[in-house]
């Protein structure tokens, strides 16, 4: 099992970046109001006209004002959904290493938590290919999306070397896994970080 400790590591180093990832949420700032000007032959019509044009407008800005602030929190969901599986793959990781050290002999057992454990980079790999972005995050998604994408990769990588290790078998990846491991764990936090500050900014 001297493999599996080796993989301890980056586990729990992936355990500290991730769980500090959070989708923060704000408060909204009223959008600016604009008035149509209106031509009148009396007082009172223009008045009127005036009046009715301002609410109007007043309440289209407000309109559109909840439409971004609607697209950007659904945005900050689809993050949340990656925070919840790190939260989870966290959870399986623990199992695993306490399986791994009371019952290392039970390697049917060992494989079915890792296959849960692979299970997790379903989130990421679904965000990498998200398609509807707030006007204005694009540079910050984009991104992100590649931060996801390729964290889900080295996920499944992470995932075939513990394969590898509780069969006594050696992998390609054995040797890199550790550092490729921290490499998008830490990309992946400070990209979120981007993100969720770029959204903030929107609100």
């Amino acid at each position: 099992m001297f493999q599996i400790k080796k993989l301890m590591v980056p586990v729990m180093v992936t355990a500290m970046a991730l769980s500090a990832l959070t989708a923060c949420g704000g408060k909204d700032e009223p959008a600016a109001n604009t008035t149509a000007a209106t031509e009148a032959t009396t007082a009172a019509t223009t008045a009127a006209t005036t009046e009715t044009t301002t609410e109007a407008t007043t309440e289209a800005a407000t309109e559109a004002e909840k439409a971004a602030s609607s697209s950007v929190d659904e945005y900050l969901e689809q993050v949340d959904t990656m925070n919840k599986a790190a939260e989870e793959f966290i959870t399986i990781s623990m199992e695993f290493m306490q399986m791994a050290q009371e019952d290392p002999e039970n390697t049917d057992a060992l494989a079915e938590s890792i296959e849960k454990t692979r299970d997790t980079k379903k989130a990421f790999a679904d965000f990498a290919v998200l398609e509807a972005v707030p006007e204005g995050m694009e540079e910050a998604h984009e991104r992100l999306a590649k931060a996801a994408q390729d964290y889900a990769d080295t996920l499944e990588v992470y995932c075939d070397v513990l394969l590898a290790s509780i069969k006594g078998e050696e992998h390609e990846a054995m040797a890199t896994i550790q550092d490729d491991w921290t490499k998008v764990a830490t990309e992946l936090s400070e990209a979120m970080t981007v993100a969720t500050e770029a959204a903030e900014a929107l609100k």
